[in-house]
């Protein structure tokens, strides 16, 4: 099942959009965008979760 769409109409520099399709590999624009937002939602996601442990990552040991 797909996730509820909204069509929008953005104003995007062509270079970045350009950029982001080739880093990831994606077929489409949209694609390119919708999965650069997951990006950036995910990396939230790890930010939280590494401030509620404290500022480090449970079980996690250093190599050194």
């Amino acid at each position: 099942m797909r996730s509820p769409t909204a069509k929008k109409t953005y104003n995007l520099p062509v270079k970045l959009i350009t950029r982001a399709k080739r880093v990831l590999k994606a077929k489409t624009e949209t694609e390119a965008i919708v999965r650069s937002l997951e990006e950036v939602t995910f990396m939230d996601e790890v930010e939280r979760a590494v401030r509620a442990a404290g500022g480090r990552l449970p079980g996690y040991r250093s190599p050194r």
